[in-house]
């Protein structure tokens, strides 16, 4: 009985030892598994961080183009404001001298003291108002020229430093986007060379292209800057037309008299003074020019309505050498400025040039008047959109990541050897990414009830466009933005083939 119980207790013995055969090699298979995962996780891992690294690195070009683009439309605006200002400052000026002119002596009073009965009642109030703008037009002359200087000085500064700041983006995109790849990855760089290779050169065509610097000045026909400059929204009424009645209460250049000593017995002699002016600019851009004139309307019952110039004004800015287009005669077409002005806003001929005010045309023979800013004036070069663009997006930046293939796993003691060795079978021994981005341009109808062509653009309603129109892209407007692009297909065939061996590119004859 005894024995019988020995002998089973050894047939459970050798059972429990064989099973442990195949559990060593499931364990040596599960290990074998384990290192080649792990390895193959190492190597997913390296290739995501390289594309997130690309996408940061493009990303941040798009970034750069975006705020080129903004700055752009920054300083425009700014040169526009400043434009503005000048038209007032050259506004202002032949105003001032026009109205210093009507209290000043001339003809007209020769003849009211010849017909008018009590010509005190003409010079009187003249005297005054000459001693009340005095020191006005004093203030002004000091102020005004300077003024006019500065704003041109600050146009100079915006037009360069908008002009530098767009080449500054093209040569710092290579070394921006490789410190943002660095950062991502010290062991990521861009491609050496990728921004002036031939691969990328269609690429830099179509962003230099996109945009380019326009010079106004001195060149006529149609202007983006020009347009806005003299649009009538843009433009104050003061600037465009300041017609007027200067015949005031109670007596100032205005006249109600008898004229017995040369008419008779109950006859009248009266004046009214009307004024006329506005400002323009000129239709080659070259400068703002101003007129302004003042015509004495005289009615004396024995000889009837007579018209006498009873003042006049003028002021520009610019080079006004040449203000004429066939001097020493004024054409038609010195009396119209940019934008459909013409005649400095008299509205009493619809052709330019044609039954001016003789005070306003005495004027324009004398020059345009004194130029403020003769350097700077006029409108400056700027950057814009070139061509009839209908897109939103600016042309893509490709960015083409590098990291080396002995960076990719980190833990070198796992690499193994022989047949279990890993190899990242990467071209020319490194692992590449390509990723494309760009700046857009986005001004949608937020307000309206469709749906946006942005979707979830955040705080919408702040850039809406109340009117519902759809603003094209422009370097006028600061909405450009940043965002990312799918990569071509042409350029990841360029990028494939040249990771590829020459001799392997093409069959071999």
């Amino acid at each position: 009985m005894k024995r019988s119980a020995r002998k089973g207790r050894a047939g459970v013995a050798g059972a429990s030892g064989q099973a442990l055969v195949p559990a060593l090699i499931f364990l040596l298979v599960g290990c074998i598994g384990l290192f080649v995962a792990f390895n193959s996780f190492q190597m997913t891992s390296a290739k995501i961080k390289l594309q997130n690294t690309a996408d940061a690195a493009a990303y941040s070009a798009a970034v750069l183009q975006a705020r080129d683009y903004n700055f752009s439309a920054y300083t425009n605006r700014a040169m526009i404001a400043n434009q503005v200002t000048a038209a007032q400052i050259v506004a202002l000026k032949s105003w001032i001298d026009e109205l210093d002119a009507t209290y000043s002596l001339s003809e007209l009073d020769n003849t009211v003291n010849v017909l008018a009965d009590h010509p005190a009642q003409w010079s009187t109030p003249k005297q005054i108002g000459k001693a009340d703008i005095a020191p006005v037009r004093a203030t002004l002359d000091a102020l005004l020229p300077t003024v006019a200087r500065n704003i041109g000085s600050l146009n100079r500064a915006l037009s360069d430093a908008q002009a530098n700041y767009h080449a500054a983006v093209f040569t710092a995109v290579p070394d921006a986007t490789d410190a943002i790849a660095q950062l991502n990855q010290p062991d990521t760089h861009v491609t050496a060379g990728y921004f002036t290779s031939p691969r990328n050169a269609a690429q830099l065509a179509a962003w230099n292209s996109y945009t380019a610097t326009v010079t106004p000045a001195g060149a006529l026909g149609q202007d983006n800057f020009a347009d806005v400059v003299t649009n009538a929204a843009t433009l104050d009424r003061f600037v465009k037309n300041r017609d007027s009645v200067r015949s005031v209460a109670p007596s100032f250049q205005q006249l109600n008299d008898s004229a017995n000593n040369i008419c008779g017995s109950g006859s009248s002699f009266t004046i009214n003074v009307t004024h006329d002016g506005g400002t323009q600019l000129r239709n080659d851009k070259s400068g703002w020019q101003s007129i302004d004139a003042s015509t004495a309307h005289l009615r004396i019952s024995c000889i009837g309505p007579i018209e006498s110039e009873a003042g006049y004004g003028g002021s520009a800015n610019g080079n006004i050498t040449n203000y004429m287009t066939h001097p020493p005669f004024a054409a038609w077409q010195d009396w119209q400025g940019y934008g459909g002005y013409f005649n400095f806003g008299y509205t009493g001929s619809s052709t330019p040039g044609w039954q001016v005010p003789d005070a306003m045309a005495e004027q324009f023979r004398t020059g345009p008047g004194p130029s403020l800013d003769p350097v700077n004036g006029g409108l400056l070069r700027y950057q814009e959109v070139g061509g009839a663009q209908v897109a939103a997006q600016a042309p893509r930046i490709t960015i083409e990541v590098t990291r080396s293939s002995d960076t990719l796993v980190k833990t070198v003691g796992l690499q193994g050897g022989g047949r279990m060795q890993v190899n990242t079978n990467a071209a020319g021994g490194a692992m590449r990414a390509l990723a494309s981005a760009n700046a857009y341009f986005v001004r949608p109808d937020e307000t309206s009830l469709s749906s946006s062509i942005i979707g979830g653009l955040m705080h919408a309603d702040q850039w809406a466009r109340p009117d519902h129109h759809t603003e094209y892209p422009s370097l006028f407007s600061p909405y450009w933005q940043a965002t990312l692009a799918p990569v071509s297909a042409a350029e990841r065939e360029a990028a494939q083939a040249n990771q590829t061996p020459a001799d392997l590119q093409a069959p071999k004859q």
